[in-house]
């Protein structure tokens, strides 16, 4: 059965697979089934037991959590070419956090677990592309975890390093966020909406950010943002 060029051409631009060769993705591909998510709507609930694996093929998801006073934590935004239930996949453990649609339609392709467990034993390269994957996700959650005790405003300017680097595009004005409310970002940088609405406002005045009319925002220089994050934390070292 010959599979769908738009299913072997949206597999190819996953990361897990740019050094697999078309018959191998043809396989894989073979090994999927698509499903359609309505916008705001769950894919998958934290501590559900299925254990499949999801690779995004149109739309974009939330990931996040809830901690003890159920306070609601975004941990991830994902887009097309991006992928997640990895985890359970791999360890059977139930799910660790929610993932829901966005505001628009989502399209998945889903991997069974037996199916996902087989294509990583028998593709090394794909097993050791997830491996990169997940020192990535680590080292993103010890820098989020390592900004707990910094100044509100570094904490959020932060968080927008953070969004730019997993989801930025380069322009030739700078670095171009994604459109997030502020209470979206406030969930990832774990503030209050006002407070992330006076530290948006510092960063517009000293010109470390932009927005423009379609209410995205713009870095026109990550370095000396990141810069103005060490001085506000107390850690920038002058160069002479």
């Amino acid at each position: 059965m010959t599979t769908s060029t738009s299913v072997l051409n949206k597999l190819s631009q996953v990361s897990l697979f740019q050094e697999l060769g078309p018959a191998e993705l043809e396989e894989i591909a073979q090994r999927c089934t698509k499903k359609t998510y309505g916008p705001n709507a769950s894919i998958i609930l934290n501590q559900e037991e299925e254990n499949c694996f999801y690779i995004i093929s149109s739309g974009n998801v939330i990931v996040k959590s809830f901690d003890t006073t159920m306070r609601e934590k975004v941990l991830a935004y994902l887009e097309p070419g991006d992928f997640f239930g990895e985890m359970s996949a791999i360890d059977s453990e139930l799910r660790s956090a929610d993932v829901v649609a966005g505001n628009n339609e989502v399209e998945v392709l889903i991997l069974l677990q037996k199916d996902f467990l087989f294509i990583l034993q028998t593709y090394p390269q794909v097993h050791l592309a997830l491996s990169r994957e997940f020192c990535r996700r680590l080292r993103l959650t010890s820098s989020r975890l390592s900004s707990v005790s910094l100044p509100a405003s570094a904490r959020i300017a932060k968080a927008m390093i953070s969004i730019a680097n997993e989801h930025g595009k380069m322009t030739k004005d700078g670095l171009l966020l994604p459109k997030l409310t502020q209470t979206e970002i406030g969930k990832l940088s774990d503030s209050p909406r006002e407070t992330v609405n006076r530290a948006l406002g510092e960063l517009r005045d000293e010109g470390l950010i932009i927005p423009n009319e379609l209410k995205q925002t713009l870095i026109p220089n990550k370095e000396k943002l990141e810069e103005w994050i060490k001085l506000k934390s107390g850690v920038f070292n002058p160069k002479f």
